[in-house]
C-alpha cells in the first residue's frame, strides 16, 4: 500500500538534481518559496498543498554553484522539513545526495560529534526518512534514533561508466583505496572487475587539517594500471600525495573513481596539473561551463538510483535491489 500521493519539492541548491528524477517520477516539482531577509536570515513559504501527502525534498547541501555555504543550505532543509510537517504531510524524506557534517564521527576531546548532531536536528526538524549516498562512514546510519536513513550505493553506476570508457581493461589494473579506512570500498571495486587490490596507509597531522604526515603504498603497483577509489575528495591533498607516489613507485596510467568530488580550495588546479581523469557523480552540483573547462572530469548520474528508491518507498516496497548490485 502506498505511504500517500507522492510530491516532490527542492530547495534552492536541489533543484538541478530534482530536475533529473521529474521525467524518472512522472511528476511534476511542486512549488516553495525562500525569502531571504537583509541580515542573512531566510524562511520557507510553502505553496502548494501537501495534507496527507508522501513529500520528498532534494537539497545539495554543498553547492559549489552557489554562493550559500553548507551550513546556509542545510538549515534552509531543516526550515523547510519543519514546514511540510506543519502543513500536514503524512511523511517528509529528505534526499541529499551529499550528507554534509560526517567527518567528525568519533568523540576526540574537546570537540562536537558533528555526525551525530546533524542526525538529531534532522530528526527535530520532522524528517521521517534520509536517502543519502556512500555515508562517509558507515556507523552514520547508528546516529539515526528516530529518523530512518538509507545509504545508497554508487559502485554499479560508476564502474558501468569506467567499463564504458576502458574498454581494453585486462589483468595490469590494480584497485586502490587512498587510506585504511576505504579498503572495503577497494575489495569491493577490485571484486567486481576482477583484478587485485593495493593499499595506501595515511597518517593526517593532528594539528593542521588536510595535511598528510607520511603515506606509504603496500602492494604491487610497478607497471600497472591504477584505479583509485574514494567516497569524497575534498581539496585532494590525499590524492595528489597518493598519485605522485604512485608515479614514483612505477605505475602506469592512474584513474580515479569518486561518488563526492567536492574539490575545494586547490584541488581542482592540482588535479590538472597531474593530468589524471576522475569519475565523480552528481551528487554534487556542477555548471555546465565547469564541464567544458575540466575534461578531465568526467560525470556519472545517480538520479535513476534515487528515482527507483522514492518509486519503492513510496510504495512500500524493499530496497534489496539497491543495495545487492
Amino acid at each position: 500500500m502506498a505511504r500517500g500521493r507522492l510530491k516532490l519539492f527542492a530547495n534552492r541548491s536541489g533543484v538541478q538534481f530534482a530536475n533529473k528524477l521529474l521525467f524518472r517520477l512522472d511528476v511534476q516539482l511542486s512549488k516553495l518559496e525562500t525569502v531571504d531577509f537583509a541580515d542573512g536570515e531566510s524562511k520557507v513559504i510553502i505553496q502548494d498543498t501537501v495534507r496527507g501527502c508522501d513529500v520528498y525534498l532534494v537539497q545539495n547541501c554543498f553547492d559549489p554553484t552557489s554562493k550559500r555555504s553548507v551550513a546556509d543550505n542545510f538549515f534552509e532543509m531543516l526550515q523547510t522539513g519543519d514546514a511540510l510537517k506543519r502543513a500536514g504531510a503524512s511523511k517528509v524524506t529528505a534526499i541529499m545526495p551529499y550528507h554534509p557534517f560526517l567527518r567528525q564521527d568519533k568523540s576526540s576531546g574537546r570537540e562536537p560529534l558533528t555526525a551525530r548532531l546533524a542526525a538529531d536536528l534532522i530528526s527535530a526538524a520532522g524528517f521521517d526518512n534520509v536517502m543519502s549516498s556512500e555515508l562517509h562512514a558507515e556507523q552514520i546510519v547508528g546516529f539515526y534514533k528516530k529518523t530512518k536513513i538509507d545509504n545508497l550505493p554508487s559502485a554499479r553506476f560508476i564502474l558501468a561508466y569506467f567499463k564504458q570508457i576502458h574498454l581494453d581493461l585486462n589483468n595490469n589494473l590494480v584497485v586502490m583505496a587512498p587510506d585504511a579506512g576505504g579498503s572495503k570500498r577497494a575489495e569491493s571495486y577490485s571484486r567486481k572487475l576482477g583484478v587485485r587490490a593495493a593499499q595506501a596507509f595515511k597518517v593526517r597531522s593532528n594539528t593542521e587539517a588536510n595535511k598528510i604526515e607520511t603515506l606509504k603504498v603496500a602492494g604491487l603497483v610497478e607497471g600497472h594500471d591504477i584505479l583509485i577509489v574514494d567516497d569524497m575528495i575534498d581539496t585532494g591533498v590525499s590524492m595528489v600525495t597518493l598519485v605522485e607516489k604512485l608515479k614514483e613507485k612505477g605505475a602506469k596510467k592512474i584513474s580515479i573513481c569518486c561518488t563526492h568530488t567536492l574539490l575545494t580550495k586547490d584541488a581542482i588546479k592540482n588535479i590538472k596539473e597531474l593530468g589524471i581523469d576522475i569519475i565523480g557523480t552528481d551528487t554534487i552540483p556542477r555548471s555546465q561551463e565547469f564541464k567544458i573547462d575540466n575534461p578531465w572530469y568526467k560525470e556519472v548520474s545517480l538520479a535513476s538510483l534515487f528515482a527507483k528508491a522514492i518509486q519503492n518507498m513510496n510504495a512500500n516496497q524493499s530496497f534489496n535491489e539497491l543495495y545487492y548490485e
